[in-house]
C-alpha cells in the first residue's frame, strides 16, 4: 500500500509522458534515459534527496518506463511510485549468508520474523565503499543497473537519448553506457523534459500559487528581522522558522541574505555579524512547495534610506512594469529585456545591463530553485516565444550604477492575454 500520497493524479503523469514521447519520436529518439531529478520527478513523482547518487529513468517510446536507483532507496520508490519497473544497484558489499553476489533482499517483518527495521547489511545496499586501490567514483554497479534497465525496454541498439547538460550524470556512466552497448547510439537530448516542463499546467501552478503565498511571508518576515544591531542569522533564521510554518518545504537554493560589506557577492549569502546604521540588506528567496518555487527580491536600508533611494526605486519599478507589459503568449522573450533594458537607457543608464532581467522556474533541487542545468532566460537575442503557463522569476536590479540602489524580483506567470504576479510584497522603500 502506498504511505505517500501522489503529488498529482495519474493522468496528469499519463499527459506528460505523452507529451515527452511525443517530443522523442519528432526528435528521432528510440527512448531516452533521463537523470535531472527535476525531470524525473516531473515524470513520476520520485521525492527524495539520494539523487546526489547516480539515479536514472530509462523512457522507451512503448512500454513501461524503469527506474535505476541505488538498492536502498527500495523503500521509497515502493511508496512514492510503485508503478514503476524498478532496477535497484548494489554498490555495498551483501551480508556473507547471502551468497549470491548482487542479491537484494528486502522483507517484511511478517515475511522474515526477524526484528522490526532495516538490519544492518540492509541499510549498507547501495552505500559507496571502496577497499585500497580501488578508485574513487567506481561505477560499475550504476552502468550494469542502467544497462539492464536499457535491455527491459528494448534499447540495447537504437538511437537513445541521454541528458549531457545534468548535473547528476557523470562522465564514467555515459562512457560504461557506450562502452557496454556498443549498438547503441547515445546523443545528447538536453532540454527533452525541459521543454515540456516549462509550461506548467493549471495542477503544478496550484502549487506555484502556494509557493508565492509563502515566499511572500519569508519576505515579511525578514523585513520585520532586519534593523541596527541585528545579527543576519537572526533574519535568516526568521525565514526559515517562516517558510516552514507556512507549509513550504527545503528550497532548492538557500535564501540569500547579504548586507553591504558582502552586497557584490552574487550567489553568496548570510555572514556572521550585525547589521549597522547606513546598510543595505539584499533579500532574495523562493518559497517551495511540492518542489515548485516562487522566488523573488527587495532591498532593506537599515537605519534610513538615502536620498537617492526613492528615485532609484522609480527607475526599477518602472523597468520592471515595462518588461510585464510585454509577457503575453507569442511574445518573444528578446523583446521583454528590451523594454526592461530600454526604460534604463531613457533615464541615462544605458552603459548598465545585464545578462537577462529574468528566468524560467518551476521544479527544483538543491543546488538550484531553476532546475538542473540552464533555464530559459529573458535575454537579449532570446528568439523563445512565449507560452501560456509559463513561469518567470522577473528581475529588475539597480545596484551601484551612481544613481541609487534598488532590487524588485517577482515571479510572473504568462497568462491568455499578459502575466500575473504572483508574489505580491509591494515595490516599496523598506527601512528597518
Amino acid at each position: 500500500m502506498t504511505v505517500t500520497t501522489p503529488v498529482f493524479p495519474p493522468e496528469e503523469y499519463d499527459r506528460r509522458l505523452a507529451a515527452v514521447r511525443a517530443s522523442m519520436q519528432r526528435r528521432g529518439f528510440d527512448g531516452a534515459v533521463i537523470s535531472s531529478p527535476e525531470n524525473i520527478y516531473y515524470l513520476c513523482g520520485l521525492d527524495h534527496m539520494g539523487y546526489f547518487a547516480y539515479q536514472a529513468l530509462v523512457v522507451p517510446l512503448d512500454g513501461p518506463v524503469i527506474l535505476v536507483t541505488r538498492a536502498m532507496e527500495r523503500i521509497t520508490v515502493v511508496d512514492q511510485v510503485p508503478h514503476l519497473v524498478h532496477i535497484g544497484y548494489a554498490d555495498g558489499a551483501p551480508p556473507p549468508d547471502r551468497a549470491k553476489e548482487g542479491e537484494v533482499v528486502f522483507a517484511t517483518l511478517a515475511e522474515s520474523g526477524r526484528a522490526a527495521g532495516l538490519q544492518p547489511w540492509e541499510a549498507s545496499l547501495g552505500v559507496s565503499v571502496r577497499g585500497p586501490g580501488v578508485p574513487i567514483g567506481e561505477v560499475s554497479a550504476p552502468v550494469s543497473g542502467t544497462v539492464e534497465g536499457l535491455h527491459k525496454a528494448g534499447l540495447a541498439s537504437g538511437k537513445v537519448g541521454i541528458e549531457h547538460a545534468s548535473t547528476f550524470l557523470p562522465y564514467k556512466i555515459v562512457n560504461g553506457l557506450e562502452r557496454a552497448l556498443p549498438s547503441a547510439t547515445f546523443t545528447d537530448c538536453s532540454g527533452l523534459v525541459d521543454d515540456c516542463r516549462v509550461m506548467q499546467s493549471p495542477l503544478e501552478l496550484e502549487r506555484t500559487r502556494h509557493a508565492a503565498a509563502v515566499s511572500d511571508s519569508m519576505m515579511l518576515a525578514a523585513i520585520a528581522a532586519a534593523g541596527p544591531d541585528q545579527e543576519e542569522h537572526d533574519v535568516m533564521a526568521a525565514i526559515y522558522d517562516t517558510m516552514f510554518r507556512r507549509g513550504g518545504t527545503y528550497p532548492g537554493f538557500v535564501p540569500l541574505v547579504r548586507s553591504t560589506r558582502t552586497l557584490g557577492h552574487e550567489h553568496g549569502t548570510w555572514k556572521e555579524g550585525r547589521l549597522r546604521d547606513g546598510d543595505i540588506l539584499f533579500l532574495e528567496m523562493a518559497g517551495c512547495v511540492r518542489r515548485y518555487h516562487a522566488p523573488m527580491g527587495r532591498l532593506v536600508f537599515i537605519g534610513k534610506a538615502p536620498d537617492d533611494a526613492a528615485p532609484a526605486l522609480s527607475i526599477c519599478h518602472d523597468a520592471m512594469e515595462r518588461a510585464a507589459e510585454k509577457i503575453k503568449p507569442g511574445a518573444l522573450a528578446q523583446d521583454v529585456y528590451a523594454a526592461w533594458q530600454g526604460h534604463l537607457d531613457s533615464h541615462g543608464l544605458s552603459s548598465y545591463t545585464r545578462h537577462h532581467c529574468g528566468y524560467s522556474v518551476g521544479i527544483g533541487y538543491p543546488p538550484s530553485w531553476s532546475g538542473s542545468g540552464v533555464p530559459l532566460g529573458l535575454r537579449r537575442g532570446s528568439t523563445l516565444r512565449l507560452e501560456k503557463g509559463m513561469v518567470f522569476h522577473l528581475m529588475s536590479w539597480l545596484l551601484r550604477t551612481g544613481q541609487g540602489d534598488s532590487f524588485l524580483s517577482d515571479t510572473v506567470v504568462v497568462t491568455d492575454d499578459g502575466c500575473e504576479w504572483l508574489t505580491k510584497v509591494p515595490h516599496n522603500i523598506y527601512v528597518r
